[in-house]
């Protein structure tokens, strides 16, 4: 048994395919929609910004005056249109854009209340079905930190007596299938807090809306501790859609975020 603290990595994010955007734009708007491009490529600060600028701007042909004969105002800079489309709840640009995080050292208490997040999610985790654990890693939350030592026997035993079980078994003589099911069964003696791996994809809307729902005071800490990294992330990776989260320092050192605008 160990003690470990959560972890989180962010792995991937969406791309732009810079020819192909190129020739659309020429195809819409020609010099105009071309030169926007160029200005704001050069201003960027991540290619998911600049694809959610995009995607909100072929709503209303908004690259440059001139092809949309209804737009007589132009918000140049990418800071004052994206804030500006957050103020009106425009959330279905945010959609465009994803992030892939890992998250390692989790527990499978945190697991099953990041899975309640479905909308604009995929979720690959660890399967204790197919994988046996060595040892239990164990985050310990605030609430039992004056208990390490309590804490450290109990899961020692439910390690001990987990070892003692899997080792009755002749693990050789088994086939793929037969180590599945046992390794299946096995899993139900080990405690939710063990450690465990999984990977998380999300678009920015619902990035926006997990950080403000798990960085609540009242959130559970685990989640909490982990959103407040991603949160940092984000808002360093992605300075213009994240741009009204505000952190609050909390008791337990960890922070809660608040957006301006909620209903994005």
């Amino acid at each position: 048994m160990k003690f470990v603290q959560p972890r989180v990595y962010l792995i991937g994010e969406t791309r732009v395919d810079y020819p192909q955007l190129r020739n659309m734009l020429q195809a819409l708007g020609e010099t105009t929609a071309l030169d926007w491009l160029a200005r704001t490529r050069a201003s960027s600060k991540s290619e998911g910004e600049l694809l959610t600028e995009v995607a909100g701007r072929i709503c209303y042909k908004s690259f440059g005056l001139g092809l949309n004969p209804n737009i007589t105002k132009i918000r140049k800079s990418s800071s004052e249109y994206l804030e500006n489309t957050l103020a009106k709840g425009d959330g279905s640009i945010f959609e465009h854009s994803t992030c892939t995080f890992a998250f390692l050292n989790v527990s499978r208490v945190f697991t099953h209340e990041l899975v309640r997040h479905r909308a604009g999610v995929a979720v690959s985790q660890e399967s204790l079905r197919y994988v046996r654990p060595a040892s239990l890693g164990f985050w310990l939350p605030p609430e039992l930190r004056d208990r390490q030592t309590e804490v450290k026997s109990i899961v020692e035993a439910i390690e001990e007596n987990y070892h003692r079980l899997e080792a009755s078994y002749d693990w050789k003589s088994m086939d793929f299938d037969a180590k599945k099911r046992m390794t299946s069964a096995l899993r139900r003696v080990a405690p939710d807090g063990m450690s465990t791996s999984i990977i998380w994809t999300a678009n920015h809307r619902t990035i926006r809306h997990v950080i403000a729902m798990r960085t609540a005071e009242s959130a559970e800490a685990e989640i909490r501790y982990v959103f407040d990294r991603v949160a940092a992330i984000m808002k360093k990776k992605f300075p213009l859609i994240y741009q009204d989260f505000e952190p609050t320092n909390l008791p337990d050192h960890t922070r809660a975020w608040h957006p301006k605008y909620i209903k994005v």
